[in-house]
């Protein structure tokens, strides 16, 4: 059940299932640094397709219409609901699927426990938001340089917004069990086993 709470202050307390005793909580050191180069490395892959483009197939060429950029952030922008609902899909049906805006920012809570690879295809699912964009960027003839704009930049964008995504999908890879349970708390993401 989705449950679209709207506009909360920044100590609204989400909803949570009870941890089981066994849970531990998943290492995370929150590096401010490693965010920025993590959403750098996205722009980066960005940008390359972009010079791929423009001196494979356009002799050097731009084949952006530089005008439409602000354009493709502002669809990229309003695709950052679509991001959080993402993140969802891959919970459980009857567990409550929390979207909010904190700090005039979308976000996705689901405090179900969820087996390890679930909670890292459910960390990284948006990041189709990326990639889908780019691939239809790179199979358009570089003419249409308005299309091209605006599917490059949200392409860019959506690859590079994920990074506290991919950070907790890793994060999760190396830190958790590969039989674990992932399960929300209050104050981050814990693993358990769930066999007896």
């Amino acid at each position: 059940m989705y449950r679209f709470v709207g506009f909360v202050k920044e100590d609204y307390k989400h909803e949570h299932e009870s941890l089981p005793r066994n849970a531990k909580l998943i290492p995370d050191d929150d590096s401010k640094l490693k965010k920025i180069i993590v959403g750098l490395i996205g722009i980066a892959i960005g940008y390359g397709l972009l010079l791929f483009k423009q001196y494979k197939f356009n002799d050097g060429n731009s084949v952006l219409n530089k005008p439409f950029l602000f354009l493709g952030t502002i669809f990229s922008i309003l695709l950052l609901l679509p991001h959080e609902i993402l993140h969802l899909i891959p919970y459980p049906k009857n567990s409550t699927k929390e979207i909010l805006i904190r700090n005039w920012a979308p976000c996705a809570y689901c405090s179900a426990a969820v087996k390890k690879g679930t909670f890292i295809i459910s960390s990284i699912l948006p990041v189709l938001l990326g990639i889908v964009p780019l691939l239809i960027f790179m199979l358009i003839p570089s003419v249409h340089n308005v299309i091209n704009t605006i599917l490059w930049t949200i392409g860019t964008i959506g690859l590079a917004t994920p990074t506290n995504d991919y950070i907790d999908a890793f994060n999760c890879f190396v830190k958790a069990p590969s039989k674990s349970m992932i399960q929300a708390g209050s104050d981050g993401f814990y693993y358990f086993s769930n066999e007896k």
